[in-house]
């Protein structure tokens, strides 16, 4: 677990498990992405190191419902009762499983959880003094979000857009290699300084710029 901003501890994914963010402003927490569960004692270690704990996590939100993102939350209800924050196009799929979660594929059990707040296009969700907006990036899933915060410039960007040009594979139910290519422009008119991708490594600065790469790379490989 790192500290890379005054507001956000990163935890680098392994192995299947995406990266984990803990967002934290005036006391809330609030945690983007879970990982596959795997690690989960990891994580509560690592989250007590810099006095943080499970417990006090308020809220949980799945920036897409792949079990790498998302196989950790049911181990979390049961030490805790955040709320979890679904894009409203996934939600089933949370409460009851299912093929969206590629739980099968990746041989990693998902244990449904209650969604208590579905999540819309231009929601805001506030972290303290800071506001997460939902932006609706489909692509590498119809349900894809990002969670952007304009004072601060951070992009939570799940599995749409990663650092070094990468971005989303499209291969998997529900995605749109069109779609994601819209995404990503979408994304590029944003002012981006922290980009915090759901893998690879974070940038701490020109974030835009990424972007930028990734939808050049994105529009030379994926035909209109």
């Amino acid at each position: 677990m790192m500290k890379v901003t005054d507001n956000v501890y990163y935890c680098p994914g392994r192995l299947f498990d995406s990266n984990i963010f803990i967002v934290a402003s005036q006391g809330e927490l609030v945690m983007i992405d879970t990982g596959t569960g795997i690690f989960y004692e990891e994580l509560k270690e690592q989250l007590k190191k810099d006095g943080l704990s499970i417990k006090d996590i308020a809220k949980v939100v799945l920036t897409h419902v792949h079990v790498d993102h998302s196989g950790g939350l049911a181990k979390i209800t049961e030490e805790s009762s955040p709320e979890v924050l679904v894009f409203h196009k996934e939600a089933d799929s949370v409460e009851n499983g299912g093929l969206l979660t590629l739980a099968d594929e990746f041989g990693i059990p998902f244990t449904p959880v209650k969604v208590h707040v579905q999540l819309k296009e231009g929601d805001i969700i506030e972290v303290g003094s800071l506001s997460l907006k939902v932006i609706s990036t489909p692509g590498h899933t119809a349900g894809s979000i990002c969670l952007y915060e304009p004072r601060e410039k951070m992009l939570f960007s799940g599995d749409t857009v990663f650092t070094g040009g990468s971005f989303g594979r499209v291969d998997f139910p529900t995605g749109n290699p069109q779609q994601l290519v819209s995404s990503l422009r979408r994304l590029s008119k944003l002012d981006v300084t922290y980009l915090f991708p759901g893998h690879l490594d974070i940038a701490t600065g020109k974030g835009s710029e990424q972007i930028a790469l990734s939808l050049k790379y994105a529009e030379l490989m994926i035909s209109p």
